[in-house]
């Protein structure tokens, strides 16, 4: 990647925010280090280890300059602030201080740090996000770990990164066969679609939980046109859709797509490939799957099925829609209910929403999923840093009280994990780390626990949620006379239960596809090559012009044709092949 390049890149991005270098007031938002992203020129670590430096220890005490966003609903809980809280203080007794550069909106992270990195003054622990990672790793703007990490990672973060999930994280983390960034483990499970429907709509017409694309339809229909909430109106839809952002974790159009079994995009904003007859290829590149799927929402479009306004719903309409009873249907993750059902329940009493499979072409077809691994965060430390072994310090307090639950008493959980009133928690970490299969492993603890009332299998964590449902089990005939502390618990409990506590929960619904092993797999689980950075953009809004075009009818569904032509004569071809590259020299 050459510097003229990048510096045009982050130069646009620097151009749509001013003012890096100074401390903002808080966001009421989310939380936690820098971002910005990967690029090309990545590759696994050499079979070979490298010679080891001398261990290091912090020289105490260190101030290290970070970053913080947040998204537009976080707030901090108790007491806790920016500079004041659970994690600070851990920072601190482990003598690590925090400048704050910055504290902004989650929409602002990337422009925010890009514009500090022109500047020349950055944070010195940062997380960026997949888009920039190669490149700026090849510029020098993080420092080389590989020793670091091999002296001073604790055991607790070895073994972190070593199970076949995190080993693949880790090998996204080497450019040029060297470490720059410990990436950010995905649950690949916590991302997978699923379809959340509107339980007592089902009930009311006499509904089954849709298994197959006709089933699917005849839902749709039936909540578009044989009033499923009873008032007597025809105003509710069958299914809701993200028109704005469409490639999207709520209502995104790609993940409807997946009920054919290709994968037009995703919402990490990376081109997805696919398995296909052993070989790499685009996820929307299935011409016959395609076009039967963009025939099939044309025609619940024009029937009625589909909001009319979805060209310019993202995903707070979506949620918004589905809340206020105007949707009966939107596909999403395992947790995107929680939110709309709880805010459901202030004008509709009844709402109860229950999460299924993806359906298929037949019976024995649903269930195919999207399954990716690919890193779409990376923990890096800056090449000016003075202290980089508190980079090391960080990540392995990181991996011993955010990944390793069944280890930790309840205080200690609470404490760096979160307890609403009290502590913000993970939130505040510069570094979040996800425990692979945790969630999973959680369904049945929870599932149990519900119906024996027996908790000792659960561990800190699992019982914080587990009582967090039992504030919603035992007050749902009494939330109208809930106070506001009382109603927040109540809420927080029916998130919880519509992941893990529901018989239909999100978890219930993920653990039925994983059985069917019907699952879509992807075929590139790493950083993107110089031409995927390159091209991607032009890629990705290409083809969410073209699909959205063809739901509304200013496209024939046979201009996909066309678009496939276009997308591989813009590039797609040449990113295909380096796909494919990749994918034969790591496929078993």
């Amino acid at each position: 990647m050459k510097q003229t390049k990048w510096l045009a890149k982050a130069a646009a991005l620097a151009m749509l925010i001013s003012c890096c270098g100074c401390t903002s007031t808080p966001s009421s938002s989310g939380a936690n280090a820098p971002s910005a992203g990967s690029s090309g020129g990545s590759s696994a670590p050499p079979a070979e280890s490298q010679n080891a430096a001398p261990s290091q220890t912090v020289q105490e005490p260190v101030t290290l300059k970070v970053g913080y966003y947040y998204d537009s609903t976080f707030k901090y809980e108790g007491n806790e602030t920016v500079e004041n809280n659970s994690w600070t203080e851990l920072y601190k007794e482990n003598g690590i201080n925090l400048e704050i550069m910055y504290n902004v909106d989650t929409t602002m992270a990337n422009e925010k740090l890009a514009q500090c990195i022109m500047s020349g003054d950055y944070p010195d622990i940062m997380k960026v996000q997949a888009a920039y990672f190669g490149d700026w790793a090849q510029q020098n703007i993080f420092a080389d770990i590989t020793e670091l990490y091999e002296n001073m990672a604790s055991d607790q973060t070895k073994e972190y990164y070593s199970s076949e999930v995190g080993q693949s994280a880790l090998n996204a983390g080497y450019v040029d066969g060297r470490l720059y960034a410990l990436p950010k483990i995905q649950d690949p499970y916590n991302s997978m679609s699923v379809l959340w429907l509107r339980k007592d709509w089902l009930d009311n017409l006499g509904l089954e939980i849709p298994r197959t694309i006709e089933e699917f339809v005849d839902v749709a229909k039936a909540f578009t046109e044989n009033d499923p909430d009873g008032n007597g109106i025809k105003d509710t839809y069958g299914l809701g859709l993200n028109g704005s952002e469409v490639f999207n974790s709520v209502g995104g159009i790609n993940r409807f797509f997946e009920m054919y079994g290709v994968v037009p995009g995703t919402q990490k904003e990376t081109i997805p490939f696919i398995d296909v007859d052993g070989k790499a290829v685009y996820g929307g590149s299935l011409e016959g799957p395609m076009k039967d799927g963009l025939t099939l929402l044309h025609s619940m479009y024009e029937a009625g099925y589909i909001p009319k306004d979805f060209i310019s719903a993202g995903a707070d309409q979506v949620r918004q829609d589905g809340s206020a009873g105007k949707t009966g249907m939107f596909f999403g993750s395992m947790s995107n209910a929680g939110s709309v059902w709880y805010n459901a329940l202030e004008t509709q009493p009844e709402a109860e929403y229950v999460a299924a499979g993806i359906p298929g072409a037949t019976e024995n077809s649903w269930g195919t999923a999207f399954y990716s691994a690919t890193p779409n965060l990376y923990y890096t430390v800056s090449s000016k840093c003075a202290a980089p072994e508190a980079f090391m310090k960080i990540i392995n307090l990181g991996t011993q009280y955010l990944a390793q639950p069944d280890t930790l008493s309840q205080e200690d959980y609470e404490k760096y994990n979160g307890l609403t009133g009290t502590y913000t928690g993970w939130k505040c970490a510069l570094v979040e780390f996800e425990v692979p299969m945790k969630n999973l492993k959680a369904l049945d603890r929870h599932q149990n626990a519900l119906k024996t009332g027996d908790t000792s299998q659960l561990n800190a964590e699992n019982l914080r949620d587990f009582n967090s449902m039992q504030d919603y089990l035992t007050n749902i005939d009494k939330r109208s006379s809930l106070n506001e502390t009382e109603l927040g618990k109540f809420n927080q409990g029916i998130f919880y239960y519509s992941v893990w506590g529901a018989e239909r929960c999100g978890y219930a619904a993920l653990n039925e596809m994983i059985q069917t092993g019907n699952l879509v797999y992807s075929a590139y689980d790493t950083v993107q090559t110089d031409a995927m950075i390159e091209i991607t953009p032009t890629l990705d809004t290409l083809a969410k012009e073209t699909i959205v075009n063809i739901i509304v009818g200013n496209q024939s569904v046979d201009s996909y044709s066309d678009f496939l032509k276009t997308w591989n004569s813009l590039g797609g071809e040449k990113i295909t092949a380096e796909a494919d590259a990749w994918y034969q020299s790591v496929k078993k």
